[in-house]
């Protein structure tokens, strides 16, 4: 009982401290997140078709939106719409970046210039008053070919700028209703794959790649070997010097953190085996990225998850980690009340039967002076009173001693 009087109230001031502490507590991630991607027929589709997978053993629903590319993607990101995208370098302005973080750069997507049957060319200057496909309003595409175009001189005055999504632009270049059509895709896409095997289209080499990388540094310059689209065919059948936008996964300022540990590990576990373009172990990286690189992401990309997402499930070790925040004042409050229970339970016992003693001393000092004012009698009889008071008095065993005194 003296326990429950001497613990209790401490144990509810401590709840009152979790409670107080917990409102400081980042909420619990949310179990849905939307992810903006690009056409269905993309890499980008699909790699997020991977992402899905992986998340849902954590627990987490990935919602994935379908979109014309990254600059749809950024304006869906800006207004709430979504919560992550995957986008491409180059097509983040100024005006985005104040908003939006990067959780690192994914993998390398290369500038594909594919030409009709017949079409020699040998730079992007060499397609004025040519059909060029660049891709619709809204992609990615469109704006890096747009960029890269006018700084050869091309744009829509001297040359037909055809707004085609990927897969008409491929029927039309098999088709042979254009001339030509700039992709930025990674080599997974289905349309990349499709032009690279079909024998009468060919795929432009950038021979000052080296220029436009010191020119754009969301530019990487890379190379395309004979035969590393496919040994069986020789795809390609030379080697083709290639330009490549570094591929970013960009979130909302607002992205609960507790998120990114395990949007990371998805990532992680798709691209760090490397590809055509990319050593394994080179992606995801915090380098390449056009703006600010979430600290909690950055960490996880050069350190690797934290102990607690190593040795725990997602659900627990979140959990333990938005907690982390009350460890701190809760060891603050408890050490010191911890320190004086016991002394408070102590007092608490041994006041049971040094009360008594106030008695007994009144008695000695009547006894000292020889004076007993209402009776000897009266004076043993509160003795004996004492004596069977004390008796009825229960304490624990280690008091018992001071008891029998």
């Amino acid at each position: 009982m003296e326990l429950l009087k001497v613990w209790g109230p401490l144990l509810a001031l401590t709840l009152v401290g979790f409670i107080i502490a917990y409102q400081f507590v980042d909420p619990a991630p949310p179990k849905t997140i939307t992810l903006a991607t690009g056409s269905e027929s993309g890499a980008y589709h699909g790699f997020a078709g991977q992402y899905r997978r992986i998340l849902a053993r954590d627990g987490i629903t990935l919602n994935i939106r379908a979109t014309l590319g990254s600059v749809e993607n950024l304006a869906l990101l800006r207004s709430g719409a979504v919560d992550l995208a995957l986008v491409q370098g180059g097509t983040i302005g100024n005006n985005a970046k104040g908003a939006l973080q990067s959780l690192g750069s994914l993998f390398l997507e290369p500038v594909w210039v594919f030409t009709a049957r017949g079409i020699h060319v040998r730079r992007l200057s060499d397609f004025k008053s040519k059909r060029v496909a660049i891709g619709p309003v809204g992609s990615g595409t469109r704006a890096l070919a747009i960029t890269l175009l006018a700084a050869n001189g091309i744009n829509a005055e001297n040359t037909t700028l055809m707004a085609e999504t990927s897969d008409p632009a491929v029927d039309g270049l098999l088709a042979g209703a254009m001339d030509a059509a700039i992709f930025v895709a990674s080599p997974q896409a289905l349309y990349i794959k499709r032009l690279l095997s079909a024998g009468n289209i060919g795929l432009m080499s950038f021979g000052r790649a080296q220029a436009y990388e010191k020119l754009y540094p969301y530019l990487r310059n890379t190379q395309l070997h004979q035969g590393m689209a496919g040994l069986p065919g020789n795809i390609p059948p030379q080697n083709t010097q290639l330009l490549a936008a570094v591929a970013s996964l960009v979130a909302r300022d607002d992205l609960n953190p507790n998120l990114i540990p395990v949007i990371l590990s998805a990532v992680t576990h798709i691209h760090r085996k490397g590809a055509l373009f990319e050593a394994p172990g080179e992606f995801p990286t915090a380098k390449f990225s056009p703006i600010k690189v979430n600290e909690d992401a950055r960490r996880y990309l050069e350190d690797g998850p934290s102990y607690l997402y190593r040795v725990l499930p997602f659900a627990a070790a979140s959990l333990v980690d938005r907690i982390k925040i009350m460890v701190l004042p809760l060891i603050t409050l408890l050490f010191p009340l911890f320190k004086i229970a016991p002394p408070i339970y102590r007092w608490r016992i041994r006041s049971k039967i040094y009360r008594w003693y106030a008695v007994v001393r009144e008695i000695d000092c009547m006894a000292l002076a020889g004076d007993f004012p209402e009776g000897l009698d009266r004076e043993i009889a509160r003795l004996r009173q004492v004596e069977q008071d004390v008796a009825h008095t229960t304490v624990p065993l280690s008091y018992m001693e001071e008891q029998y005194h």
